[in-house]
């Protein structure tokens, strides 16, 4: 029985960890490719990195806790995506976030 329990923790903790590292990889993969295509420093770069980091960690959390009402979760994240921008605006600068912008349309578009 105990071993089955300390299997069980493992298992669970194991996940939130990958999970959590998940996470870090999708904020590292944005902050890199906005730090490359908006010519970003180092210090901006890690403050980028930790807004998304930030950002999908509570994006994750109102998923979890609005499972069951769809509308109060598109509701919540599109407010999340509001402060999102205003927080990226206030590293990069308003030109900047125009210029990502329009980097990310034509990236859309051509994926489409």
């Amino acid at each position: 029985m105990n071993k089955l329990l300390i299997l069980f923790f493992s298992l669970t903790f194991s996940f939130s960890v990958f999970s959590q590292d998940k996470l870090q990889d999708r904020a590292k993969k944005i902050s890199d490719e906005m730090t490359t295509v908006l010519s970003l420093n180092d210090k901006d770069s890690e403050k980028i990195y930790i807004i998304q980091l930030k950002r999908f960690i509570d994006a994750k959390k109102i998923r979890n806790i609005h499972k069951g009402d769809k509308e109060l979760m598109k509701t919540e994240l599109k407010k999340m995506q509001g402060k999102l921008w205003q927080n990226l605006k206030g590293v990069v600068g308003k030109d900047n976030m125009k210029l990502w912008g329009m980097y990310k349309k034509t990236i859309n578009k051509k994926n489409k």
